[in-house]
This record gives C-alpha cells, sequence and structure tokens, in this order.
C-alpha cells in the first residue's frame, strides 16, 4: 500500500490547483480500500451458504461510516504520518520502475471500480 500511496501522492502533485496531494492521496487511498473491503463484503454475502440479514438503510450509514473512519485513521496513523519516510524510500526509481508503478496504480485503480461497478448491483435485497 505504501507504494500505491506514493505513486498515487506523485500522482496529485502534477494538479498545479492542488495543495494538499498527500492528503488527497491518503483520502483517495481510503476510498479505494473502502470500495475493495465492500466488494468482499458484497461476494462474500452473494456467494454465501451461510444466511443473513439485509441491513436497513441506517445500519448501512452508520457501518459504512465506522469502516470508512477506521480506514482513515489506519492511512494517515500508517501513510500519512510516515509520508517524508515513504517520499525517501521511492523518490529515486527509475525510469522502468515509474512506468511499472503507474501501470500497477491504474490497474488498481481501474480493477477496484470494475469490480465493485460488476458485483455491485448484483447484491440487492431481491437475491434475498
Amino acid at each position: 500500500m505504501e507504494y500505491l500511496y506514493y505513486k498515487l501522492w506523485q500522482q496529485f502533485t502534477k494538479i498545479k490547483t492542488n495543495d494538499m496531494p498527500a492528503t488527497n492521496a491518503m483520502i483517495f487511498m481510503t476510498l479505494l480500500q473502502f470500495l475493495n473491503l465492500s466488494l468482499l463484503y458484497i461476494l462474500f454475502s452473494y456467494y454465501s451458504i451461510i444466511e443473513s440479514e439485509v441491513m436497513t438503510k441506517n445500519e448501512i450509514y452508520i457501518t459504512s461510516g465506522a469502516m470508512y473512519s477506521i480506514l482513515t485513521l489506519l492511512n494517515y496513523l500508517i501513510l500519512y504520518q510516515r509520508r517524508d519516510k515513504i517520499y525517501k524510500k521511492y523518490q529515486l526509481e527509475n525510469k522502468k520502475q515509474k512506468f511499472l508503478g503507474n501501470i500497477l496504480l491504474a490497474l488498481y485503480i481501474i480493477g477496484t471500480f470494475v469490480l465493485i461497478f460488476y458485483f455491485g448491483p448484483k447484491y440487492t435485497a431481491s437475491n434475498w
């Protein structure tokens, strides 16, 4: 995750109007992780033999808010506070490593959204 955070951070620095690229990278990384965890929950619920209760809207909002808050706190402690060390660790990449890193980042972002948009609609109360 450190490397993907670094690559995302470097992409955000290229936006001239972005005055907080490290913070924005942490927030976007949290969103991607939240979507990945949601996808795992969807896949488990959809393909599981074990029946589980369908949550109400309020329960979904509370659970989602709590999960996103926990991820944000973890990313703040693990990535954002250590951003200088992470920067020093990866700043000396050569061109090949930068290119492969950008491909990896793009695949991670695209893959996350494609999978959540593919499997997300399959998870509805009517499937229960």
